[in-house]
């Protein structure tokens, strides 16, 4: 049986109701952006939203489910994410409440490892269920996917964290202990090209190929341009730290501790 609350907002009558079909009439939406509404709280929802910065995501974030039944009716959002929020309404009534009014509104569960809460929310009309913390590379491919209309939504790369060292997802620079270094392209390519694969060994060709294609400008431009890379991260060309050499492999990016002698190329 649903609870007092469930069934005051199932009345046909109920605001919830009124402000989603007033919605749905205007058809609004946003021009090449996805509107997410995300029902949680605490660290995790402040994470998504940190890590969802600059991509093509119109995202607010409702911790308290009752609050987020407001918000569903009156901004008619693309996708709901839906994790084991607390507050004035439990999350799979507010769940029930949702698909009862609109079965075709997205609603990506969150669900932390153990307990029953990933299949109770399968039950009650969940799209599709995600493990929680969730991962933000999953998460917007799965957001592209459930994007509505004649375009998909244009899912940016995402910044490479590695810790002492960032990496832009687009512009062609990053942050050596947190101080921004501007990249020309090529170096930029070849950076993202190796921190997407840190620990990895690389060979030349496949570094190259990923760089121009089957034919380099000269034999000699991969070398030139990780001499210019090794600079900008303060490697030691004699003993270097980030990109080494592994003898008749190819080359293998790591991220060393910090050193008080090793500072960002200008």
């Amino acid at each position: 049986m649903p609870g007092p609350v469930v069934a005051a907002w199932e009345s046909d009558n109920s605001r919830f109701h009124s402000r989603g079909r007033a919605c749905r009439t205007t058809g609004r939406k946003l021009p090449d952006r996805l509107a997410l509404l995300v029902v949680d709280g605490g660290p995790e929802a402040d994470e998504l939203a940190r890590s969802m910065a600059g991509q093509p995501v119109e995202l607010r974030t409702c911790p308290d489910p009752a609050e987020a039944l407001l918000v569903v009716g009156r901004t008619c959002p693309d996708v709901v994410l839906l994790g084991p929020a607390a507050g004035r309404l439990d999350p799979l009534e507010f769940l029930s409440i949702v698909r009862a009014d609109d079965p075709d509104v997205p609603v990506v569960v969150g669900a932390d490892p153990g307990g029953d809460f990933a299949s109770r929310a399968t039950d009650a009309g969940a799209s599709i269920v995600v493990p929680r913390p969730y991962r933000v590379k999953q998460l917007l491919a799965l957001l592209k996917s459930l994007s509505t209309g004649t375009e998909k939504i244009d899912i940016r790369p995402m910044a490479i964290d590695l810790g002492r060292l960032k990496v832009d997802g687009e512009v062609p620079r990053m942050w050596l202990d947190g101080i921004e270094v501007n990249l020309p392209p090529m170096e930029f390519l070849l950076l993202r090209y190796l921190a997407e694969r840190v620990g990895s060994v690389l060979t030349r060709q496949a570094v190259s190929e990923a760089l121009w294609g089957q034919a380099p400008p000269s034999s000699n431009s991969l070398n030139v341009h990780v001499g210019r890379l090794r600079k900008r991260l303060g490697d030691d060309d004699q003993d270097p730290q980030w990109i080494r050499v592994v003898r008749r492999l190819g080359y293998q990016f790591t991220v060393p501790p910090r050193s008080p002698d090793v500072h960002p190329g200008r």
